[in-house]
């Protein structure tokens, strides 16, 4: 390996030790422990699924067996395609789907702030100064309030994008020109959301820097840019098909809901109340999605790159503030206009997150300041100065991991028997009421799918088909003759009923009026720590 080789696996290693660091305890729970919220386990039937599918029926991969019997339940969200490919050889060699997500979701986390490193060490040329950048794009507040969304920790092609970009327009070169184009459909499949606000910010961007090219190099650059970007675009474009027939069931986010998922101006100073140094007195300015202060030091160190100003660093303020206007939102005038030209921006939820591209050009200014303050210092003055800012960065991002959810590594009894029968239509019960979305049992079942994969006509996602709606609004009175009745419509076979969630008396009544009915048969009873599973099967 040449020296250059040694000194990036040096930086990945570093901000690995530093991933585990910031996140502690996730690394002493892999197996067992995710955040506790909904979406890791959402997360994980999605990386469990494409394991799952794409050795037997690939054409199916969009396919869930969530949301019975809607098509394309994996593009309900973010579909995660390139998370799932990673996490894929893990699963096949027996590493359990809990301690798969952990993993790549800490090393989403790592590897960004090593591609952070590589794009800020190109553009300053300064070492230390870039590993400052990098811990400002990994471990930035953000990635607290979000560290339960997995496609919104994998930013590792954000900055690669960037950096080729820049190398693009130094070399002309076509290598260059194609992993620029590798590294933005990567992120697509990885994360919509940033992908779509990385294209809308640098397109401007693009054409405003090659219009300052001189002529000759200008056609250069478009030769090798312009078959690197169309093979792109032809890569990306049955994706966006996928979800552009999605939209024409499910419609377009709510203003309403965008509005609440649009950033002010006081949630720019905003953490989690968890953040050790800022949480008190800062949270009150913020909410779920917008904590979004990026640090004290950071914003500090960004301005010291100010004290001269080229191109590099003007298209880091462009996309910087172009950033920061999409994150408002709804709280924009530009928004709506936004909205009405560009398609995919109708399907977001949370114009918010477009912050971390805020971020990215935060840090990278940072790398720039920091080479100035150093300039002229010698080398242990520079060594003992970026340790002692790494640390001070480092203290003031620091978060406490308090909110956890236990996960068991085994099924369920009651799953494990759900894997020994022929292909049936389940339904898992409680089921969801209409009123209250916000707390809903389907996580859980949907993550204990991936033990039998039998398809179920519960689910959680980004968005909720009509058919789960009727289907909360259909079973309010369950167990009556009417939820029977539609749920038999609805092709159910199976019925599982978890006393654990209903309750003992609940519990009790509810299956001695199913073992009253006719047209249902009692198959199976299993014992659990928490109350007892009984299956039931749908006569017709």
């Amino acid at each position: 390996m040449s020296k250059i080789s040694w000194r990036g696996a040096a930086v990945l290693l570093l901000f690995v030790v530093l991933t585990a660091v910031m996140t502690w305890p996730q690394t002493s729970g892999l197996s067992t422990r995710v955040y506790d919220s909904d979406d890791p386990l959402l997360s994980i039937w999605r990386i469990s699924w494409l394991a799952h599918i794409l050795p037997t029926s690939p054409g199916d991969v969009l396919n869930g067996n969530i949301f019975y019997p809607e098509p394309r339940t994996l593009a309900y969200t973010d579909s995660v395609l390139l998370e799932g490919l990673a996490a894929a050889p893990l699963i096949w060699l027996g590493v359990s789907r809990i301690t798969t997500y952990n993993v790549v979701l800490l090393l989403s986390i790592a590897i960004s702030g090593w591609a952070m490193w590589r794009y800020a060490l190109y553009m300053t040329g300064h070492h230390s100064g870039a590993i400052l950048a990098g811990i400002t794009f990994a471990f930035v507040p953000f990635r607290f309030d979000h560290f339960h969304h997995l496609e919104l920790q994998a930013t590792i092609f954000l900055p690669l994008t960037l950096l080729y970009f820049e190398r693009a327009l130094d070399s002309g070169s076509r290598r260059d020109s194609w992993l620029m184009a590798a590294c933005f459909v990567a992120q697509v499949y990885s994360c919509i959301y940033y992908s779509i606000f990385l294209a809308t910010v640098l397109m401007p961007i693009a054409a405003v820097r090659m219009w300052l090219l001189p002529a000759e190099k200008q056609l250069m650059l478009l030769r090798s840019i312009a078959p690197a970007a169309i093979v792109a675009l032809a890569v990306v474009t049955p994706y966006g098909y996928a979800y552009g027939l999605n939209r024409a069931t499910l419609g377009e986010r709510l203003d309403r809901d965008v509005l609440l998922y649009s950033a002010t101006w006081p949630n720019y100073f905003a953490t989690t109340p968890e953040n050790v140094v800022h949480g008190e007195w800062s949270s009150g300015f913020g909410q779920s999605e917008r904590f979004l202060f990026p640090g004290a030091l950071s914003l500090a160190l960004m301005a010291a790159a100010f004290w001269r100003f080229d191109r590099r660093r003007a298209t880091l303020v462009a996309m910087g503030g172009m950033a920061f206007i999409i994150s408002l939102g709804l709280n924009s005038p530009f928004y709506e206009p936004l909205r009405a030209v560009l398609f995919p921006y109708r399907g977001l939820r949370a114009p918010a997150r477009a912050a971390i591209l805020l971020y990215l050009a935060i840090a990278a200014l940072g790398a720039y300041g920091w080479a100035r303050l150093m300039r002229g210092r010698g080398r242990s003055i520079q060594t003992v100065a970026a340790v002692l800012m790494a640390t001070a960065l480092l203290l003031e991002y620091r978060t406490h991991m308090t909110k956890w959810l236990t996960l068991s590594e085994e099924p369920a009894e009651v799953y494990s028997w759900l894997a020994t029968q022929p292909r049936s239509v389940v339904a898992e019960v409680p089921f969801s009421r209409p009123d209250r979305l916000d707390s809903i049992p389907d996580g859980l079942y949907m993550f204990n799918s991936t033990w039998h994969w039998q398809p179920i006509v519960n689910g959680y996602s980004g968005f909720y088909p009509k058919t789960f709606m009727e289907l909360a609004e259909n079973t309010k009175s369950f167990p009556d003759d009417h939820s029977i009745a539609y749920l038999k419509q609805r092709g159910v076979d199976l019925l599982v009923i978890h006393g654990g969630l209903l309750g003992p008396r609940v519990f009790g009544e509810m299956t001695a009026a199913l073992l009253a009915r006719d047209d249902l048969e009692a198959m199976a009873q299993f014992k659990e720590s928490r109350g007892t599973d009984m299956v039931f099967r749908v006569r017709r």
